[in-house]
């Protein structure tokens, strides 16, 4: 029976493509001209008609993949209901939040970013929610949610000890505001396969919404069953320009670099080698400078970096879809869209095409289904569309795991093996390739030190995939490549990765790998102050790399460290220096007499920075057991201790 299924299903693809493909033919439009618009019908999201329902959908996004949920959900509920329904996407950031009370139904995709934080564009809206909630909860103030619907999907990571944290506070803070949930909290997991996690919130969402006509309107699709094609291709207005600047600056108009609406064109000084020659991977140490900015940042925070793809990327992309890479072009909504529907173009102002690819296409990572479908409506070729049909469709999941998901297959290699499928530039940005999102370090140096300046520890990414093409990591490699003397958009993100505001109160760090780099930061600030003849804490590190021969970065700074009285401790683990493996957890183990009365009596603050999936839990795992035999206790009661750490600012993670 499920053969059956699959069968008819894919011979329904097929239809549909050649259906697709009969309608491009009729055009006149060629699909590889700048400014033609696509085949099929753009989104039109109509200036909002008070006669209409309306579904107001916001996003928190620090990756982009909230606000691509956001934008695939705003397109299937277009072609649900048609014009019957104002859809409203936005960018929680430009939503005013005092609107939020005159709503019938809000969609949240809001994703949690860090150690239980918000995204940078949702932290505002968070934090009036939750204070509006606090008060109402406080009896201060009435539920002024009263009559408004919502529904929420938080995106996270289960290795993460607060996963979907933003998501779960969200959905608590609006009802006690008085709104109501439409239906269950979706938890979307990174760790696992978030789309499909978000597909079956989305039905239960669409189920709720069909038994509540007054948040609707009339239904368009027939009897509820979508076209296995897409309705809608979304696609930027593209206006061709003569003269004037498009390069670099153009897309990063200098600013200050204190937040994401800022960025400062700082330049590198500084670009060396970490490993010895014996090592067969890289990390490099880099050196920005940001005088003259308006830069200010403690040891802890991180530093964004826009990097850019490599000219050969950039000439590959072009080539195959025909794009003139000198053309300066300047992207607009459709003439028909609401201006402030939350989709901006992804870049600002005219820039040439060659910048626009170089900064802000996302082509080496995997495209995602909903791409696939819209890249379908540019195949000139039948059997091409309706391979891209199914790998974009609920049918083809098994196909897009095999062909694109388990071979971690790019989007570029995609357009290589599709090379009929020719989308215009505005489709091209609008729904295939995602922004190019800037990388986030955290900081190795501290201002005490390097008023001017910023480090940054960058392991080089370059692994060989199953299709046999080498990946190599956006910035890192640029970084390592190209970015001596060059300079790069920059802004630096402040976090609450600090050490202790009493120099004297001891602390435990953990950093294997490029985790040690804030702590870099820690120890340059124990340094200035203990220079400047303030008494020191204990202070114990526990590093970890394969050998001292390969990976043992700033060696002869953290020996130096020791000498000098800045560390008491320094504990490393060599995992590859022999017959069994050594990992930090075991030095923390092995500590564990030493360690407890520093945490049980003197009220050290433990700190761990590095991988969430493994490390950072098998450290967790020693913390506990360090307790339970300092203590005496439970199991149980150890955990209960440790969290009260946590709550306490006691026990920070910087994690990835």
């Amino acid at each position: 029976m499920d053969l059956n299924v699959a069968l008819i299903a894919c011979v329904f693809l097929v239809i549909a493509a050649l259906a697709l493909l009969s309608i491009r033919r009729k055009s006149s439009s060629n699909g590889t001209s700048l400014s033609t618009a696509p085949p099929l019908a753009r989104p039109s999201i109509s200036a909002e008609d008070p006669s209409k329902p309306c579904v107001r959908i916001l996003y928190g996004t620090q990756t982009g993949t909230a606000e691509r949920f956001s934008k695939q959900l705003a397109n299937e509920l277009r072609g649900k209901y048609g014009d019957s329904t104002t859809v409203d996407v936005r960018d929680v950031e430009t939503y005013k939040p005092e609107r939020l009370g005159s709503e019938k139904l809000v969609v949240m995709c809001m994703a949690t970013y860090g150690d239980g934080e918000p995204t940078d564009n949702a932290a505002v809206f968070y934090s009036w929610l939750l204070k509006e909630a606090e008060a109402v909860e406080n009896g201060d103030k009435e539920p002024f949610l009263e009559g408004v619907s919502y529904a929420v999907f938080g995106l996270g990571n289960k290795q993460y000890e607060h996963f979907n944290s933003v998501g779960k506070k969200v959905f608590k803070a609006m009802k006690a505001c008085g709104a109501s949930a439409l239906c269950r909290r979706g938890d979307g997991d990174d760790d696992g396969v978030i789309d499909d996690d978000f597909e079956k919130w989305c039905a239960e969402l669409y189920e709720a919404l069909d038994k509540s006509s007054d948040l609707v309107g009339t239904r368009a699709d027939q009897n509820g069953v979508h076209a296995a094609a897409p309705a809608r291709v979304a696609a930027y207005e593209v206006e061709v320009l003569r003269g004037g600047a498009g390069g670099e600056a153009a897309a990063f108009p200098s600013g200050t670099g204190k937040d994401v609406h800022s960025p400062f064109w700082a330049k590198i000084t500084t670009v060396r080698e970490l490993h010895t020659p014996a090592s067969d991977r890289s990390c490099v140490h880099v050196e920005v400078d940001v005088s003259g900015s308006g830069i200010t940042y403690e040891a802890g925070d991180h530093i964004a970096i826009y990097a850019r793809n490599s000219e050969a990327v950039v000439g590959q992309v072009a080539e195959l879809l025909g794009f003139d890479l000198d053309a300066r072009i300047k992207l607009a909504l459709p003439a028909a869209a609401d201006a402030a529907c939350g989709l901006p173009p992804p870049f600002p102002g005219p820039l040439t095409v060659r910048t626009a690819l170089s900064y802000f296409a996302d082509v080496l990572s995997s495209p995602h289904r909903e791409a696939l479908n819209a890249l379908a409506s540019f195949a000139a070729d039948r059997e091409e569309a309706a391979r891209l049909l199914l790998l974009g469709s609920p049918a083809g999941k098994a196909e897009y795991a095999d062909f694109i998901g388990k071979p971690h297959r790019s989007l570029l290699e995609v357009l290589q093996a599709f090379p009929s499928a020719k989308p215009t530039i505005g489709a091209f940005f609008g729904c295939i390739a995602p922004r190019l999102q800037p990388r986030f370090y955290s900081i190795s140096s501290s201002p005490k030190q390097h008023p001017s300046s910023v480090h940054v520890t960058c392991a080089v990414v370059k692994d060989t995939m199953p299709t046999g093409r080498v990946h190599e990591g956006v910035a890192s490699t640029w970084l390592q490549r190209h970015g001596n003397g060059a300079a790069v958009p920059v802004f630096v993100r402040h976090s609450h990765f600090r050490l202790p505001k009493a120099a004297g109160t001891p602390v435990v760090m953990v950093g294997p790998g490029t985790g040690l780099a804030p702590f870099r930061g820690f120890l340059q600030e124990r340094a200035a102050l203990k220079n400047s003849g303030v008494e020191l804490g204990p202070a114990h590190l526990f590093f970890g790399c394969r050998s001292r021969g390969t990976d043992y970065i700033y060696q002869a700074e953290l020996e130096g460290y020791v000498a000098d009285g800045v560390l008491s401790n320094l504990h490393v683990a060599f995992s590859r220096d022999q017959s069994s493996k050594d990992y930090v957890q075991h030095h923390i183990e092995r500590e564990a007499a030493a360690l407890w009365p520093l945490i049980g009596e003197q009220g050290a603050h433990l700190y761990v920075c590095g991988d969430a999936k493994y490390m950072a839990k098998d450290v967790h795992k020693a913390f506990v057991a360090l307790v339970q035999k300092g203590k005496a206790c439970s199991g149980t009661q150890a955990e209960g201790f440790v969290k009260e750490l946590t709550d306490a600012g006691r026990y920070q993670r910087d994690v990835w």
